[in-house]
């Protein structure tokens, strides 16, 4: 039914539970391969001004905030994989799911984000919009 599955984590509490969900799914149904993508918004920033490697720092972000979901699924022993990227959520998530043929989109009905208030649902509104495969939204 769903042999491969890719969720949204990017920490938040409905990101969580939308991880939480996507595994026991994986389980119930023998999903073949569970990933979880991790996408951190391009935000423009100036050259620094100090010799700072900005990819480095990156990296160390992007593996402290997927931590949570590496631990949870290495416990509930799971077959695994995380990817990080940087681009507007919506359209990494819809790309890498049509790219890599992924039968089904699983994530939260809002995240972590600049203005949340203004736009929650937004990132989760646009994945329904453009997805290819059925998309699971949790609260």
């Amino acid at each position: 039914m769903y042999k491969k599955i890719l969720t949204a984590f990017d920490g938040s509490e409905p990101s969580a539970r939308a991880l939480e969900h996507a595994a026991q799914l994986a389980k119930a149904v023998g999903t073949e391969k569970l990933t979880i993508l991790y996408i951190n918004k391009e935000v423009p920033m100036p050259e620094p001004a100090l010799n700072i490697d900005l990819n480095q720092l990156l990296n160390e972000e992007n593996k402290k905030i997927l931590a949570p979901a590496v631990q949870f699924l290495s416990e509930i022993n799971i077959n695994y994989e995380t990817h990080s990227f940087e681009g507007e959520p919506a359209h990494v998530l819809t790309m890498y799911a049509r790219e890599h043929h992924y039968d089904l989109i699983v994530m939260g009905s809002e995240g972590k984000g600049l203005i949340k208030e203004a736009l929650i649902g937004s990132v989760s509104h646009k994945v329904v919009q453009t997805a290819h495969c059925p998309v699971l939204i949790l609260k």
